[in-house]
């Protein structure tokens, strides 16, 4: 009982979430969230394992509860991507584990709990949460929780706090254990790499050469290969060899291909008209005298709150800033057009400034202080009395020793905001620091945050002049009216509600000019959103709903940022499987137009290699759509530049290694065309064979922590048919 009920001492954390079903979309019929067209079980598969519909919305319900717990906002439309994620790569890395034999046992976890060395667990660190609430993982509350859930559970009733927290525990179980799974494989792979003594000669080989070049190119944009003919025999034979190792020959899932039409809401030029006159009338009242500033700002419903003390232009709103030199006491300024970014985006916005007070303060200030809390009793008198105690000569220390609030010399400097804005409140208890002579105890009035009192400070130290300023912001977005919101969905309404189909659809956008119909394809049911507009999640399942016809548009629905309306229509649905050469595969282009352009262009590099066969450097400056260059300073492992408008060439140091000084390359492709190199020069850097450093060099290639994308490539090859990851929901 006394383990449950410090569980149930944690309930406040979990206030927000009262009445959530925590278990709701177990019971119920998980397919049907994700799948309606379906009666497959399975949200996906990753090589030959297919993950369950029931399990995926296990992870989705921990995941919640983590969130909660630890407070972490994730968007809706980015949870099914982040637990896809989780899920797959779980899948990928248990199959891995099984070919390989290993295992995590519960001593692992625990000393990897216990020990601090799980990244996850220190990168996701929260004062909310009780597991984890500092970077050491709480152990103690583990087990307290585990013992509860377990007792509950057989009791038949799982307490709702104790259900939650253990849901969240399951969903920080899962991260970790891919965590030792993934660090426990990789490093398997990266240390079975063995450097034998002949290897480890020939890389020292290749490497101690510096090689000086006569280069040769034929870029791959001079290839004119769009004129060449391709038969639909090579067509259909570049399909089959190639649909088996390409996936844009597969639907590795059903898809749909949709259009849609989207309208965005933008003030209409009454509205910025209205806009303008309020403003105008805020500033007219500061003219006017009005100083009641802190009311004026809300009243305004400005998007800066009023600071009432003095800053410096570093900590003056950005905006603002550029005019608090030019304007005077009292003097107002605007409406100002004006753009800030706010977070991710632009806003439009109407500014007016007031420069409420000037004055030169401190640069930085040296102060010691002895802080009273309001509790105290007669508060005044025993900080007059402090004062003239520590004036008379009484030590600081001794005195600041009976009060807990005492900082015996803190810096200053007042444009740092942290200095500044976090001391004071109040302009006036800044002024007493500010204004205060040297040497001498003062007091002040100190409410800051959750402490309400007085400060006896003394000023040890002045340093510097610098101007700041109290500066009043009204700002106001150009936000479009009820009215012309109104408006503008009528308008959209009466256009998509007029049409009873796609193809209506599209010929009346045709007709009008004031609509755009769009392409979308190969929308796949884990997608967030339609065209990357937020809150457009609900249409993935509209268009998977085995109700939905060929070319019925949708219901419209507000999205983006409650500023957008949207309608699609279903265009057609690509089913699991080979492709149709005739298949569109994007905006216009098919399949079929995809291969013939990948045969032309290896026909047009066969063409360049056979124009460049058998010749030298020097019998290609003739040719107009050939350039040379001389290149030094050319190695094994280093990528070549060979002029700084093209990207640098790996295989050229590769190849080069090959070959000694007076010899001709035959036509090689790279990144950038063909090339044909001719070695000029070979010289030895002249160093000394060190069979272990070459040996140790070879082998921290494959260290996971030096590339963990080499050891990933290794284990797909090693168990092609495992990574392949296909989501459907």
């Amino acid at each position: 009982m006394a383990t449950l009920q410090n569980l149930r001492n944690k309930g406040p954390l979990l206030v927000i979430f009262v009445g959530i079903a925590l278990f709701a979309f177990i019971a119920g019929d998980a397919v049907k969230l994700f799948d309606s067209h379906s009666v497959d079980t399975s949200v996906g598969s990753v090589g030959e394992k297919e993950l369950d519909a029931m399990e995926y919305q296990q992870i989705y319900n921990e995941f919640d509860c983590f969130c909660r717990v630890s407070g972490f906002d994730v968007p809706e439309e980015n949870r099914k991507a982040v637990i896809w994620e989780l899920a797959s790569n779980s899948a990928l890395y248990n199959q891995y584990a099984e070919e390989l034999g290993i295992t995590i046992t519960a001593e692992e976890m625990n000393y990897v709990l216990a020990n601090g060395k799980s990244m996850f667990i220190r990168q996701t660190v929260s004062p909310q949460n009780p597991l984890n609430s500092s970077a050491n993982f709480n152990m103690d509350f583990l087990a307290q929780l585990t013992q509860a859930y377990e007792e509950q559970k057989a009791a038949g009733m799982v307490d709702q706090n104790v259900a939650t927290f253990y849901n969240c525990w399951k969903y920080m179980e899962r991260e970790v254990t891919l965590e030792i799974l993934r660090n426990k494989i990789n490093a398997l792979v990266a240390n079975s790499t063995i450097a034998n003594p002949a290897v480890a000669q020939k890389n020292f080989d290749l490497n101690n050469n510096v090689y000086t070049l006569n280069v040769a190119l034929y870029p791959y944009n001079r290839m004119n290969g769009d004129s060449i003919a391709v038969s639909d025999e090579e067509i259909a034979n570049y399909y089959k060899e190639n649909k088996e190792f390409s996936p844009i020959f597969k639907n590795a899932e059903e898809t749909r291909d949709i259009k849609y039409v989207v309208t965005r809401v933008v003030p209409s030029s009454t509205d910025l008209e209205n806009l303008k006159n309020d403003m105008i009338s805020y500033a007219d009242t500061l003219k006017a005298g009005y100083n009641n500033y802190q009311k004026l700002v809300r009243f305004s419903r400005s998007m800066v709150p009023h600071t009432n003390i003095l800053l410096t232009k570093e900590l003056i709103d950005a905006s603002a800033a550029k005019y608090v030199d030019t304007l005077e006491v009292n003097e107002v300024y605007g409406p100002v057009d004006n753009t800030i970014n706010n977070g991710n985006k632009q806003i439009n916005t109407y500014d007016v400034y007031m420069n409420i007070e000037k004055a030169l303060v401190p640069d930085t200030l040296l102060v010691r202080a002895i802080t009273i809390d309001a509790s105290a009793g007669d508060l005044e008198a025993k900080a007059d009395s402090l004062a003239n105690l520590l004036n008379g000569g009484a030590d600081f220390k001794a005195v600041a020793s009976n009060y807990q609030a005492t900082f015996d010399s803190l810096t200053i400097c007042t444009s740092n905001a942290n200095d500044v804005i976090g001391l004071f409140d109040d302009i006036d208890s800044q002024k007493d620091i500010y204004n205060a002579p040297v040497g001498q105890y003062l007091v002040t009035d100190l409410s800051v945050q959750s402490f309400n009192g007085k400060m006896i400070f003394q000023v040890i130290e002045k340093k510097g002049e610098v101007a700041a300023y109290k500066t009043l912001v009204l700002r106001r977005e150009k936000v479009f009216s009820n009215e012309t919101y109104n408006q503008e969905y009528d308008k959209f309404c009466k256009f998509v509600g007029s049409c009873k189909n796609l193809a209506e659809l599209e010929e009346k956008a045709k007709q009008e000019g004031t609509y755009f119909v769009l392409p979308e394809k190969q929308v796949t049911t884990g997608a967030a959103s339609i065209a990357r507009v937020p809150k457009t999640g609900e249409f993935i399942d509209w268009i998977y709903n085995e109700a939905t016809k060929l070319g019925q548009i949708s219901d419209i629905r507000k999205c983006g940022e409650d500023d957008c309306f949207m309608a699609i229509a279903l265009e057609n649905i690509n089913e699991k499987g080979d492709r149709a050469l005739e298949s569109e595969i994007y905006n216009g282009l098919t399949l079929k137009d995809y291969i013939k352009s990948e045969l032309q262009g290896e026909k047009a590099i066969a063409q360049a290699i056979a124009e460049m066969d058998g010749k030298k450097v020097n019998d290609l400056k003739n040719n107009s759509k050939v350039s040379t260059y001389n290149v030094d300073k050319v190695e094994f492992k280093k990528p070549t530049n060979i002029s700084p408008t093209m990207q640098d060439e790996a295989v050229i140091g590769a190849v080069a290694a090959k070959m000694n000084a007076g010899e001709t390359s035959a036509p090689f492709k790279g990144t950038n065309g063909v090339y044909v190199i001719e070695v000029t020069a070979k010289n030895a850097k002249n160093g000394t064979f060190n069979a272990t450093a070459e040996k140790n060099s070879i082998e921290s290639q494959f260290n996971p922590n030096y590339s963990m994308g080499a050891v990933e490539n290794t284990l797909n090859k090693l168990y092609p048919k495992v990574n392949r990851a296909y989501i459907h929901f």
